[in-house]
């Protein structure tokens, strides 16, 4: 079966807030008063951080708004002739929200400096957005899985999926193939399933291992999100990578999972017979390394992470003695290894302009073996097969301008792309005799989908004016989505009883009674 489909969403939204936010930055606002309470106009506003220093100037009402930064810790500084100079530190921004530092200005010389500490910060009080946001700090602290995906579960709303995979979780109530997965500004949403990137009927999804080494923020967005991320019912997944700064930085890392710090799996058998579980050895090194090409200026972040993996599966055991043959193999290993990237470039080309340009993707591979387990149930290794490729590679552009101090632009394009392509060991039908229990099972895989290719060229522009304490934001957005799936069956075509030839393979039943034996196609 192929699909392709070609589709244009405009998007036109108005909404009255009380500050900017943005999908890979966040937002510091805050407004200058004297003691008495009285707005200060005119005053300079400084916003140290990674990145370097950006310079505003407060408005006749006293208020300042420096978007597009990117997500960490910041230090404010407001200065005025005749009044003290505030130096306030440590202020943190997060992905997609904004962060409120209101300053009140005493009189006094220039030379005179007053410093704030314990400010207290307010985020987002009126934004109807609920959910959560993840830090890079957090998820080294706490016990969770290597995957983005993963790090989904500490935010509250979150469940498991049932049967699409525990990377796709129920967000809100939602089918766990409801959500939007946003990284970098990319839709890395698989556009067959709904699913996170590769995904499969067979395997569920596959890809964007990304690690959480590389991930800055995530931030999981269960209700009331902006008209920006449309496209889901259940919930939005934004995640933003790391990004370079002025400060020279490198990490090696790794991890592992050996077997010998794992118990034995408790068994557990069928009437039909069950593939046992054994140990599940995994394991990632990694290296990372940011920073400036020019001070100020132009910034880069580099990071490569290969990821291996070997489960041990066993075929059914404790049933009458030569059903599953290949209980004698003992424990065999499914191989699976992923090879993870992240570069990111980041150009200021001003104080109210900057440009910054990422690539990553998960491009992945399992061995020829049981990479399905009823591999396990048939008489011979016919039915093993090979992950040829899966997972996906990803590149955006993006801009994001301050044209004036009350009107801001953002635009990007994007490319996503992921895969799956299983290639079967033995090209035969697949045979099923249910005559007999344990069933016998020869032949083929059967179904499988020998290719499975999701495009999506995306094209956003955003533009948002101030207006006081409020904004409106209006924007177009083209997505050009292709997506591809190759369906077979293993074996030869054969002729159907209308005279026809079949296009794929075999399926083949053997039930009880033996009139009623049936091929389907």
């Amino acid at each position: 079966m192929r699909i392709r489909t070609s589709a244009m969403f405009v998007a036109l939204w108005i909404a009255l807030v009380s500050v900017a936010s943005a999908q890979t930055t966040g937002t510091l606002a805050g407004r200058l008063v004297d003691s008495q309470g009285l707005a200060i106009p005119g005053a300079t506003v400084t916003v140290s951080g990674p990145q370097g220093a950006r310079t505003f100037v407060s408005d006749g009402e006293g208020r300042f708004n420096a978007p597009f930064l990117v997500p960490g810790n910041y230090d404010v500084r407001a200065e005025l002739q005749g009044f003290k100079v505030v130096d306030i530190k440590g202020v943190a921004v997060s992905l997609g929200q904004t962060s409120t530092v209101n300053v009140t200005m005493e009189v006094g010389g220039l030379t005179e400096t007053v410093e704030v500490t314990g400010s207290t910060v307010i985020v987002d009080t009126q934004s109807t957005t609920t959910g959560a946001v993840l830090t890079s700090e957090l998820l080294q602290k706490v016990p969770v899985g290597r995957r983005f995906s993963d790090t989904i579960y500490l935010a509250p709303g979150v469940s498991s999926g049932g049967s699409v995979g525990s990377a796709n979780p129920s967000i809100s109530g939602g089918s766990g193939l409801d959500n939007q997965y946003v990284v970098d500004g990319v839709n890395v949403t698989n556009q067959g399933y709904g699913a996170l990137g590769s995904y499969s009927i067979i395997f569920g999804s596959l890809g964007n291992a990304t690690p959480f080494d590389f991930i800055k923020e995530v931030q999981v967005k269960t209700g009331g999100y902006e008209a920006e991320f449309g496209q889901s019912v259940g919930g939005v997944v934004n995640v933003v990578t790391k990004s370079g700064s002025n400060a020279l930085r490198g990490t090696f890392f790794g991890y592992s999972r050996p077997p010998f710090l794992q118990g034995d799996p408790k068994q557990y058998q069928s009437l039909n017979g069950t593939v046992q579980f054994g140990k599940n050895e995994q394991s990632d090194f990694g290296v990372e390394a940011s920073g400036p090409i020019v001070q100020n200026k132009l910034f880069f972040f580099g990071a490569i992470n290969p990821a291996f993996e070997a489960r041990e599966f066993k075929a059914p055991a404790d049933v009458p003695a030569g059903s599953f043959p290949l209980e004698s193999l003992g424990f065999v290993q499914r191989k699976r290894t992923n090879l993870n990237y992240s570069a990111k470039l980041t150009y200021q080309l001003a104080s109210s302009h900057r440009i910054d340009a990422s690539f990553f993707g998960d491009p992945s591979k399992g061995e020829l073996g049981p990479q399905r387990l009823s591999a396990l149930t048939v008489q011979d290794t016919s039915s093993f097969s090979e992950l040829k490729k899966f997972g996906g590679n990803n590149q955006t552009v993006r801009y994001d301008g301050v044209v004036s101090p009350t009107f801001l632009v953002e635009a990007s394009f994007a490319n996503a792309r992921n895969q799956i392509e299983e290639v079967p060991s033995v090209n035969e039908w697949r045979v099923v005799d249910q005559t007999v229990t344990p069933n016998i099972i020869t032949g083929g895989i059967g179904f499988y989908e020998a290719g499975n290719d999701s495009k999506n060229r995306q094209f956003k522009v955003k533009a948002t004016n101030l207006v006081g304490d409020h904004q409106v934001q209006y924007g177009f957005q083209y997505d050009n989505v292709t997506y591809a799936q190759v369906n077979q069956r293993t074996g030869p075509t054969f002729l159907a009883a209308d005279g026809r030839t079949t296009a794929t393979g075999a399926n083949i039943t053997v039930v009880p009674d033996v009139n009623s034996a049936r091929s389907t196609a």
